[in-house]
């Protein structure tokens, strides 16, 4: 699970991140980022970057993050895992959609208020 604050609504929100790629499983070949031959598998590592690039930024929009983000891909994602950028920044885009949308998260069912924690590899994108 992943976890942030979300501003907006002053609440604490959980990311199944499990839950996602299930999601992505069962509809990758019918979404918009999907391209011949791909397999799930070679999808993950760069959704799995999206959610947590997600999670660090969600306060901003992503075309404002975009330059710095295909640095951070480029150097945090091993190339033998890496989609080309296009490719890359069509998937990315599709799971900030689904964080902005709602579609992703729940509200935490805590009573914690401020930033809550969020995965190493988000925090690591500082």
């Amino acid at each position: 699970m992943r976890t942030l604050h979300d501003s907006q609504d002053s609440q604490d929100v959980v990311l199944d991140i499990d839950a996602e790629l299930r999601h992505w499983r069962g509809c990758y070949r019918q979404s918009a980022f999907h391209r011949g031959p791909r397999e799930f598998d070679d999808y993950i590592p760069t959704l799995k970057f999206g959610y947590d690039t997600y999670l660090v930024n969600y306060h901003r929009e992503l075309d404002a993050v975009l330059g710095v983000l295909k640095a951070r891909y480029e150097r945090d994602v091993a190339e033998w895992q890496r989609l080309d950028w296009p490719l890359g920044e069509a998937v990315i885009r599709e799971t900030w959609k689904r964080m902005r949308n709602g579609k992703s998260w729940r509200p935490l069912q805590t009573p914690s208020r401020g930033m809550a924690h969020q995965s190493a590899a988000a925090a690591a994108l500082r």
